[in-house]
């Protein structure tokens, strides 16, 4: 079994010494970072990627739900699983809200300590599993789409029309920006611009060049160009960066076709 890499913060040397004291000699658990300087501790969590972080909730500078919040993407690495050790138990529904692992109380208990991080390792592998089950599952729809290619040699399209009272009006793909849905209608964002077209998200999903467009959501798509981040917020949820800020949220069953296009468009741009 792989160690739990953990990193104790917490601003009381006292407390940080009893979970140093706690962590000795626990199987397959190492702590690899320590400190009572909360950004210090954002420091170490982004240079050593722990599995696991050990947060004081009261501390000078950043408190433990601010710590949380300024993680924010990790540049791109998985955030860690969070188990709050404070003083007080007044924090917890809070704390609960921000999808923490457990709630310890001070002076912390071994037992009650392990078996907090039995439960972050549980999560994490989990974690883990639905990662690759999406990684699988990207590769088999990149298979699909090159097989259809090959043998149909298919032609996406380079305009849409819709209709706008009695004129039908031609839209290029090149300058739309999203597509998202509406019923029976799909909304297309065209700069400032929203357009009514009458048809699927689904149906239009297979006329647009993947390579250009990537479906992040049942209900929406955008082009390519236009992301410039993934970023995974506390509640576990994730959200495609736009151009200008807009967040755009990602379904879990989107999350590796829009990291794969957001990889794939950068490759290009270096080469």
């Amino acid at each position: 079994m792989t160690a739990l890499r953990v990193i104790a913060i917490d601003d009381e040397p006292l407390a940080l010494r009893r979970l140093e004291w706690c962590l000795q000699d626990v199987p397959d658990v190492a702590l690899v970072g320590k400190t009572g300087h909360p950004q210090r501790g954002l420091e170490l969590i982004r240079t050593l990627a722990p599995d696991v972080v050990l947060l004081d909730v009261e501390m000078p500078e950043l408190s433990g739900f601010e710590l949380i919040d300024a993680l924010g993407t990790l540049d791109g690495a998985p955030m860690p699983e969070i188990v709050f050790v404070t003083a007080f138990d007044h924090f917890a529904v809070q704390a609960f809200a921000v999808s923490v692992v457990d709630y310890l109380l001070k002076p912390v208990e071994r037992s009650r300590l392990i078996e907090a991080l039995e439960r972050a390792r549980v999560r994490r592998e989990l974690r883990d599993a639905q990662a690759r089950v999406q990684e699988l599952r990207e590769i088999i729809d990149n298979l699909r789409i090159d097989h259809r290619r090959s043998d149909s040699q298919k032609r996406y399209e380079t305009e849409l029309w819709i209709r706008e009272g009695d004129a039908r009006v031609r839209v290029p793909v090149e300058m739309i920006e999203r597509l998202e849905a509406d019923g029976d209608y799909v909304r297309l964002h065209v700069g400032q611009r929203v357009r009514l077209m009458r048809a699927r998200l689904g149906d239009l999903a297979e006329r647009l060049d993947p390579a250009r467009f990537v479906r992040v959501h049942r209900s929406e798509i955008v082009r390519h160009d236009l992301i410039s981040a993934i970023r995974r917020h506390e509640s576990g949820r994730t959200f495609a960066v736009l151009a200008g800020g807009r967040e755009v949220p990602v379904s879990r069953r989107y999350v590796s076709r829009v990291a794969h296009a957001l990889r794939f468009r950068k490759q290009q741009h270096s080469a």
